[in-house]
């Protein structure tokens, strides 16, 4: 499964771990492996609806003062971790990315970096948790949008800083951005370190089958969240020189209205539609003992809208159901038959190890017409 996240809106520590809550990721269990590694702290997360619709808030609470204020302490506890190791590198990586921006933004060495602003167990929660939550929702890859840009002021325990923040600004260096309206700080130096760990690649939108959509709000009143995507690949065509499996779509509906004129005008149509790559009409019984049959038309998932319409057009039936289905394909490549010294189109496969040819049903249609003669005499020898 991948990821995508759409910074549009901005994006920080705690509103991507609410994203991940709202996508289904199960928040309870962190709490616990964080207690086993020495943090103790509460983890809340409730429903919220803004502007930007229904997501998620999650905040973090603690009663006993945890000195958990410099980067070496909060690497000790991510060491520990009872999670898996690519999420703890991960981790660890995006803890030394804000690092070294806020040793670079203060002009200190990094092992000085306190991290006081925004509470170090807040931190800690927003990395481990994004880092734990996209190891438990099964994500492999993580694609963003470009990063929103305001360059605006905003007041915090140093006094007034230019925005993006200075170490905020240090880590989006060599991403892509675009201008904004908001003004106020929509990226956060924990944002910025996610992004800068976590992103495989900046698109300007979610590739493949999307499967659900979590949107995450943080502490600030802002209107919109970070709306994150989950999507799984887009199935790839399988190459027919080679063979192997690929999805097809099938499309069928019931027909019991349709006259023997009609019905076989509708088979032709489609039939000859390029997108469609079979149609079979099944006889029977319907409703009240009326004939009827079944329509049946498979194509490729991307050309579902076309051929959906298609078959609606020239059947006006009321309904269609529909089901992705694997194939296996043979190795297939065209070739050239000679029958009763007619070059006939073909296509040769490959099955067993052995090789086949069979002429193409338009090319015996063609010859047939051309020698005055019907199809079978074409294979059939006098």
């Amino acid at each position: 499964m991948d990821l995508y996240l759409d910074c549009g809106n901005g994006i920080s520590g705690d509103m991507t771990l609410a994203a991940l809550v709202h996508l289904g990721l199960d928040i309870a269990p962190l709490a616990s492996v964080l207690a086993r590694a020495g943090v103790n702290c509460r983890i809340e997360t409730w429903p919220e609806t803004r502007v930007g619709g229904p997501g998620r808030r999650v905040d973090v609470s603690w009663d006993e003062v945890q000195p958990l204020r410099h980067p070496a302490d909060i690497a000790a506890v991510f060491a520990v971790l009872d999670m898996g190791g690519a999420a703890r590198q991960r981790a660890l990586a995006v803890l030394e990315a804000l690092t070294l921006a806020e040793a670079e933004a203060h002009q200190i060495p990094p092992e000085e970096v306190h991290f006081h602003e925004v509470g170090a167990i807040d931190t800690l929660v927003d990395i481990a948790g994004a880092c734990w939550g996209l190891e438990q929702l099964g994500v492999r890859r993580v694609t963003a949008s470009p990063l929103p840009w305001f360059s605006g002021t905003v007041q915090c325990a140093h006094g007034l800083i230019p925005l993006p923040a200075p170490a905020a600004a240090w880590l989006m260096r060599g991403k892509p951005v675009r201008p904004t309206d908001a003004r106020e700080e929509l990226v956060t130096p924990t944002g910025a370190a996610l992004v800068h760990v976590l992103v495989d690649e900046f698109t300007d939108g979610p590739l493949g089958v999307l499967r659900a959509l979590g949107t995450g709000y943080g502490s600030r009143p802002a209107p919109g969240g970070l709306r994150a995507w989950l999507a799984e690949p887009a199935p790839e065509a399988v190459s027919h020189a080679r063979g192997g499996r690929e999805q097809v779509l099938q499309l069928e509906t019931h027909l019991d209205h349709l006259s023997g004129e009609e019905l076989g005008m509708a088979l032709t149509a489609l039939a000859a539609s390029p997108e469609v790559l079979d149609v079979l009409w099944l006889p029977g019984i319907g409703k009240k003992n009326r004939p009827a049959g079944l329509l049946r038309v498979l194509c490729r998932p991307e050309d579902e809208e076309g051929v959906s319409l298609g078959l609606l057009r020239h059947t006006h039936s009321l309904g269609l159901r529909r089901q992705c289905l694997e194939r296996l394909v043979l190795p297939r490549e065209a070739a050239e038959l000679i029958d009763a010294g007619e070059r006939l189109e073909a296509k040769a496969y490959i099955l067993e190890g052995r090789r086949y040819v069979r002429a193409e049903a338009e090319a015996v249609k063609s010859a047939s017409a051309r020698l005055g003669v019907g199809a079978p005499a074409l294979r059939f020898k006098a």
